[in-house]
């Protein structure tokens, strides 16, 4: 498990600062931008463990990402209200705490870095990257990257679904991201759709005033 670690280690403290959101929830957008902090530079001090992230992409791949990013996005805001969720998301808006204007900006600039550049790399390092393969075999620096089997696929979309409020959209997205590292072997593919989907989702929020999502 000497591998694993790197890449369970940042999976298991942006779960660990998340979950204390639910005891701390006035202190959430701190929390965030320490979870931020700290799981990114855990990603940035262990980049050269991650050797699938010295494989450049095509770029008709990264097309194909960009597309199925965007209808992720489509999917997860359209359901909204339709499909049924595993409990309740509270609403956290910067403009109704008592911040400075620069305070506001900073703290949503910060949530959109964290959106867009960790979780992205952090989640499919965890789920697509590690999980994946070692649900084939122990030592899964040895499968080669987007091996697909029933059991490992389907039971990745599955955890990934469950780690989300809004269930039927996020294994949706799992399918939509595992199914570009199967098809491509490339683990910026996914990565690139899953930061369109964040990007766009977060704008969305900003444009609408949708807090919910985030």
């Amino acid at each position: 498990m000497t591998k694993a670690r790197h890449y369970i280690i940042p999976f298991g403290l942006f779960l660990l600062f998340t979950e204390l959101n639910q005891f701390f929830p006035s202190n959430f957008f701190l929390l965030y931008a320490l979870k931020t902090i700290f799981v990114g530079g855990l990603l940035w001090i262990w980049r050269h463990k991650f050797r699938e992230l010295y494989l450049s992409p095509r770029i008709k791949d990264l097309g194909w990402a960009l597309v199925l990013g965007l209808i992720v996005c489509v999917v997860w805001i359209g359901g909204e209200n339709r499909l049924p969720r595993i409990g309740e998301s509270e609403a956290f808006s910067p403009f109704a705490q008592s911040l400075s204007t620069s305070a506001i900006w900073g703290t949503i600039i910060f949530r959109l870095l964290g959106a867009v550049i960790v979780v992205p790399v952090m989640e499919e390092l965890f789920w697509r990257s590690f999980l994946m393969r070692y649900l084939i075999r122990r030592d899964f620096y040895q499968v080669p990257l987007g091996t697909y089997t029933h059991f490992s696929f389907w039971t990745v979309v599955l955890l990934f679904a469950l780690e989300h409020f809004r269930i039927i959209p996020a294994a949706f997205a799992g399918i939509v991201y595992g199914g570009l590292l199967c098809f491509t072997g490339n683990l910026w593919v996914p990565i690139f759709a899953h930061a369109v989907t964040n990007l766009a989702l977060g704008l969305y929020v900003l444009y609408t005033g949708s807090w919910g999502f985030w």
